[in-house]
């Protein structure tokens, strides 16, 4: 596409968002099919229109858009869920949960890719030592790969760790939390910080943290991961014990003990 066409594409698309937020629906649906006729290999015009159309009740012709849509971008996770909805409104409850079934499918298809290409982005720049990793992590925050900047400094954090450079593996791990302030990696990756520097107290306090976001958003193996460490420092803290347990009197150990 040239430059020209690229930006009136653009200008169309632009145009026919701020006509749908006006509830303009018309307007709108004209601009995203102008849109589509100067970038028929683009998904989002098609994407657009679905959701226009959804919205003033044309799920047929919605349905539609979400299938051109689909045929140009496979994995385009907006049109399977526009589908999905398109679908349930039609009273097509088999093919929409079908569409459900789908959209799991490229998810997870999509977690899948990104963990190999983190694992393999994470084993290229190992040969260059923590400090490698962490100048790939600085790489990934610039680009905005949020995702990949993490998995990076943990690797950092870890490969520190090994060498005994006990604080540079906590900078790095804080920055970690910074970017990614819910993820269990990251909070994992703390605690094994705070327990080669022998601070057992500020590791069960992470671990503790760590259980709570668990309890929210579950994950089958960091759960297992915490629950080894918990059996493994039981000792230490009740509380651990509690949560090694699962015997639910976590909570009320925290109640009792405090934070």
């Amino acid at each position: 596409m040239s430059d020209p066409v690229f930006e009136r594409y653009k200008e169309a698309l632009k145009q026919g968002h701020v006509a749908a937020l006006a509830g303009r629906s018309k307007e709108a649906l004209a601009r995203y099919e102008e849109a589509a006729k100067l970038a028929d290999h683009r998904a989002l015009p098609y994407v657009s229109m679905g959701s226009v159309l959804l919205r003033m009740g044309r799920p047929r012709e919605a349905l539609e858009a979400y299938d051109r849509a689909i045929a140009r971008g496979p994995e385009e996770l907006a049109a399977h869920k526009g589908r999905v909805a398109a679908l349930t409104a039609l009273g097509r409850r088999a093919d929409a949960d079908a569409a459900r079934a789908e959209i799991v499918r490229i998810e997870a298809l999509t977690a899948e890719r990104r963990s190999r290409q983190d694992a393999e982005a994470v084993e290229a720049a190992r040969g260059a030592g923590p400090e490698g990793l962490l100048g790939a992590a600085l790489d990934a925050v610039r680009a905005k790969d949020g995702r990949g900047a993490v998995t990076r400094l943990v690797a950092a954090a870890q490969g520190y760790l090994a060498a005994g450079q006990l604080d540079a593996a906590l900078d790095v791990c804080q920055r970690a939390v910074v970017l990614a302030p819910g993820s269990p990696t990251v909070h994992l990756a703390m605690v094994r910080c705070y327990l080669a520097r022998e601070w057992p107290q500020r590791a069960v306090e992470r671990l503790v943290l760590l259980d709570d976001l668990l309890t929210l958003q579950p994950d089958d193996v960091a759960r297992a991961t915490l629950l080894t460490i918990c059996r493994q420092l039981a000792a230490i803290d009740p509380r651990l014990a509690a949560i090694a347990g699962g015997s639910g009197e976590a909570s009320a150990q925290r109640a009792t003990i405090g934070p």
